[in-house]
């Protein structure tokens, strides 16, 4: 089942989210939030378990792993877009 799942040493793989697209990218801010990209939805969004999916991006044809770096405005997200060839810099606010 596609989904975000949780790993605990010993343990089996728990699913955290309700059935997700194709997922690729994936990065956890320091709220405990995830930055993760979808192939299905074509987009980068952001999830945690009270709201869900949030998109944050959407149009991304090819969109893969990407780069996260912290800077004073917050986060930037360097996000290739593998079918279109380019790359997207998305500034996050903090």
């Amino acid at each position: 089942k596609r989904a975000i799942y949780k790993m605990a040493l010993g343990q089996d793989p728990q699913p955290i989210s309700e059935p997700l697209g194709l997922l690729d990218g994936l990065y956890e801010m320091k709220n405990g939030d995830l930055l993760v990209t979808d192939w299905v939805t074509t987009s980068l969004f952001q999830w945690n378990k009270k709201m869900g999916m949030h998109k944050l991006v959407d149009d991304i044809k090819g969109p893969a792993d990407f780069c996260v770096v912290p800077n004073r405005e917050g986060l930037l997200v360097v996000q290739p877009d593998l079918v279109k060839g380019e790359i997207r810099f998305i500034q996050l606010g903090k």
